[in-house]
């Protein structure tokens, strides 16, 4: 004798279909949460590095002219790891710009679907 075709409960399926949209969620969030803690403490570094530069730069506007060659190598490392922070940076906003734009399609797709 045959069974008959039985379905899942709708509460089942909604808990079912919130856990694995839920794990979406939380991944893009995570990975948005990662994003922004890089890039904020990259941009602290970078200022860091552009106040030392700046001091070991000096005040006055000749003293390039007279500047130690070990400070003229710290002032390019300075301005070399400002470049390379630069850059990092803008490629992390470019990330999260993406991943935004991710989650907003999420939300308007899965709206109310995610406990």
């Amino acid at each position: 004798m045959a069974r008959a075709f039985k379905v899942r409960s709708a509460a089942r399926d909604a808990e079912t279909d919130s856990e694995r949209l839920g794990s979406i969620s939380a991944a893009i969030e995570a990975a948005i949460a990662s994003i922004r803690n890089e890039r904020d403490a990259l941009r602290a570094r970078v200022d860091a590095a552009r106040d030392q530069a700046a001091f070991a730069a000096g005040t006055d506007y000749d003293e390039y002219l007279t500047r130690d060659a070990k400070d003229a190598a710290r002032i390019k490392e300075y301005e070399q790891q400002m470049a390379s922070g630069q850059q990092r940076t803008q490629e992390l906003e470019r990330q999260l710009g993406g991943l935004d734009a991710i989650q907003e399609a999420f939300n308007q797709h899965f709206a109310g679907k995610v406990r």
